[in-house]
């Protein structure tokens, strides 16, 4: 009876030994994928910090090119990303779409806004992007979980970047 207890308890030992182990490993891997993915926010912020390290080309948007209209390219050998920093003169304000890309034009974050002549036609929305999702967040950071807004918001700013960087040589 003794022997019996003896190789449940070694067996116990066992079991637990190998779930903190199992324990251990997702735990990193959970780390690391936090750590690898950024929300897009992160990228806003690193750029405003360093702006100071990318150099600009300044490049007139020829569709809007009367009335001032043009985008701001930053890149920088330190950073992993580019932003493209649209502005669009109407007659209802400004409109600035600020893109983070990778260095293949890949999306990573946009910041939309418009900044009207009037309060109510002003506002900010942002579009995440990640290996699998693109996320929208109002000018307060809150999701938007409604799907058609979400896809039409993502193919207007996609349709935008295409449209206005078409003819530009970034190199």
């Amino acid at each position: 009876m003794n022997k019996i207890f003896i190789i449940f308890l070694i067996i116990g030992f066992y079991s637990c030994g190998e779930k903190q182990e199992s324990e251990k490993n997702s735990e990193s891997i959970i780390i690391e994928k936090a750590v690898s993915q950024t929300n897009g926010f992160d990228l806003m912020e690193n750029f405003q910090e360093n702006q100071t390290e990318f150099k600009t080309d300044t490049i007139r948007l020829s569709d809007n090119s009367a009335n001032g209209s043009g985008l701001i390219f930053y890149q920088s050998e330190k950073n992993e990303y580019l932003v493209f920093d649209f502005m669009v003169y109407n007659d209802n304000g400004i409109k600035n779409y600020t893109y983070w890309t990778d260095k293949k034009l890949n999306f990573k974050f946009i910041k939309q806004a418009m900044y009207g002549y009037k309060k109510e036609n002003t506002f900010e929305r942002y579009v995440t992007y990640n290996e699998i999702l693109v996320k929208v967040f109002d000018s307060n950071k809150n999701e938007i979980t409604d799907i058609k807004f979400v896809e039409k918001t993502k193919s207007e700013l996609e349709s935008f970047f295409k449209d206005n960087s078409s003819e530009i040589d970034f190199e």
